[in-house]
């Protein structure tokens, strides 16, 4: 493939960088992404209030978050679950006023999801800042049965509601937050191209 081949639907992801002209800042966050949440930070703690929401990953699996801890104190908030994070951040957005920056900071899908949630108070993606952390893992829209299939690891996936073996495609739907799944083998039943895991 073309190094210079890119699917323009494709999201492509930045770094979290401070916006010096939001009043308050809102840091959301999966547990993979703790590492790129302390290197905002090291560049410079924000004078305006912040408040940073992560899903803490197994005690042993990360050594960032007692850095955290210490930085932040009673700015960080710690979550066993992403549907517990995701009730929490609901629970905020009541209290956001216009100037509050969004940062988001995860895997693709878990930044989707959260995406998900911020659009209904107005916030738009492209106003958020992202920064892709952790697993390539996908979240595959089939585009036969509407079954959005999460966690998607390989170039062919048997899709959750129809059964069918979807083809990954790299179109992705900013609306749905997943790429496109169309079935692999509609003209030769059962001809399937090589299964490959190859987002990992």
């Amino acid at each position: 493939m073309d190094k210079d081949y890119w699917i323009k639907s494709k999201p492509q992801y930045g770094t979290l960088q401070w916006q010096d002209k939001a009043i308050t800042h809102r840091v959301i966050a999966s547990g993979t992404a703790s590492q790129a949440v302390l290197r905002v930070l090291q560049l410079r703690y924000p004078i305006e209030p912040l408040k940073v929401f992560l899903v803490e990953p197994r005690p042993d699996s990360n050594k960032y978050i007692a850095i955290l801890k210490q930085i932040l104190a009673d700015d960080l908030y710690l979550y066993e679950s992403e549907q517990a994070l995701i009730d929490a951040v609901n629970a905020d957005l009541d209290s956001c006023y216009m100037g509050t920056q969004f940062y988001v900071a995860g895997t693709e899908v878990f930044m989707w999801d959260m995406l998900k949630l911020l659009k209904p108070y107005g916030v738009q993606d492209e106003n958020v800042l992202k920064e892709h952390s952790g697993s390539l893992e996908r979240s595959v829209y089939c585009v036969h049965c509407k079954t959005i299939n999460k966690d998607v690891h390989q170039n062919i996936h048997e899709c959750t509601g129809c059964k069918r073996k979807l083809l990954v495609g790299d179109h992705f739907s900013r609306h749905l937050g997943a790429y496109n799944g169309f079935m692999v083998d509609a003209e030769e039943p059962g001809v399937l191209p090589e299964i490959q895991e190859v987002y990992p």
